[in-house]
């Protein structure tokens, strides 16, 4: 009895002893990832009179994301003048995000999808730093409501199910003055932005569209169906006003200018390929508003994409995409 209570004990030591060395080699491995996270983090070639990172590597942040488009059609088929308006149903999402030195995890709950209400799809990203940034949009719809009219000016109302659109959209900004000019500080809230600055961008945006239409109308023949591929490059500049009470305000424009359009739209059998008008043109606006008191923030935030592509001799579309957050975060 004596040799089991004595081999008992060492077995409980020896796994204790294990337990202990497995606990010390994780503490010392996660001691190097965060040293080396952190070095990262702070180790930054900026003029920290202008921009900083924010006290503490954490940061957690609930958002209300709301988002919708709108599509207008001018042009003459056939002969026939006609006019189209079309909006898609509006999405909204409720969303919890973690970040660690930058380092994001998101998680979307989409309450009107849950119950039925919502049933398009819809994904936004963007990664902004200070040089430089991207927005990937991609969304698919077929709620859409409007109206449609033709050169009587007698407006028809679309039925139900009668649109459906899949968009694409990319757009990349360059910052010149990316040493004081933050990006980061007015949308993502891993900078802040002491005094106020502005930078001088250059751009770049592509954008893929598929219209379809499934029947006329009442007032007569239009297109059904609608395709094109957009390429623009410009610049444009963008500026953070860093107010009283650390209140921060950004607002940015950044035209491109289309280098490249591919368009072809159908009407019944007949096809159409869109020859290429100047000026057409892709037009993203960021606006944000963001306060920080302490380690908590608030705010908001709009980005939106305005696309002119045609003439509406021709066939002229409109295509205005937009996205707006709430939130409110603390960090440590």
């Amino acid at each position: 009895m004596k040799w089991f209570f004595f081999v008992t004990f060492m077995l409980l030591n020896l796994g204790a002893t294990a337990n202990e060395v497995k606990r010390d080699k994780f503490q010392e491995f996660w001691h190097k990832v965060d040293s080396n996270l952190s070095r990262r983090y702070y180790n930054l070639s900026v003029d920290t009179n202008y921009i900083v990172r924010p006290m503490g590597r954490w940061r957690f942040m609930a958002r209300y994301n709301f988002s919708g488009s709108h599509v207008d059609a001018i042009g003459e088929i056939s002969g026939q003048e006609f006019h189209t308006h079309a909006t898609a149903k509006c999405k909204s999402t409720i969303s919890f995000v973690g970040s660690y030195t930058g380092i994001t995890l998101a998680m979307t709950f989409n309450p009107g999808a849950l119950v039925g209400w919502y049933k398009d799809y819809e994904f936004n990203t963007n990664e902004y730093y200070n040089r430089m940034g991207v927005d990937i949009i991609y969304q698919r719809a077929k709620n859409f409501r409007g109206w449609t009219k033709d050169e009587t000016g007698i407006r028809n109302q679309i039925p139900k199910d009668m649109v459906s659109m899949r968009y694409f959209n990319f757009n990349y900004y360059y910052a010149f003055n990316h040493r004081r000019f933050s990006y980061p500080a007015a949308f993502c809230h891993s900078y802040i932005q002491k005094k106020s600055a502005g930078s001088f961008m250059l751009g770049a945006s592509f954008q893929w569209e598929k219209l379809h239409i499934t029947a006329a109308p009442e007032s007569g023949d239009m297109m059904h169906r609608l395709k094109m591929a957009n390429l623009g490059i410009g610049a444009g500049y963008g500026y953070n006003f860093a107010m009283k009470n650390n209140w921060l305000l950004h607002m940015s424009a950044l035209p491109t200018l289309v280098i490249y359009s591919h368009t072809k739209a159908w009407s019944n059998n007949d096809e159409n390929s869109m020859k290429y008008q100047f000026p057409e043109f892709i037009l993203t606006g960021r606006l944000a508003l963001v306060h920080n008191f302490g380690r908590y923030y608030a705010g908001g935030t709009m980005i939106f994409n305005y696309t002119a592509i045609g003439h509406r001799t021709q066939l002229r579309i409109h295509n205005n995409k937009w996205r707006m957050r709430l939130f409110v975060g603390f960090r440590f």
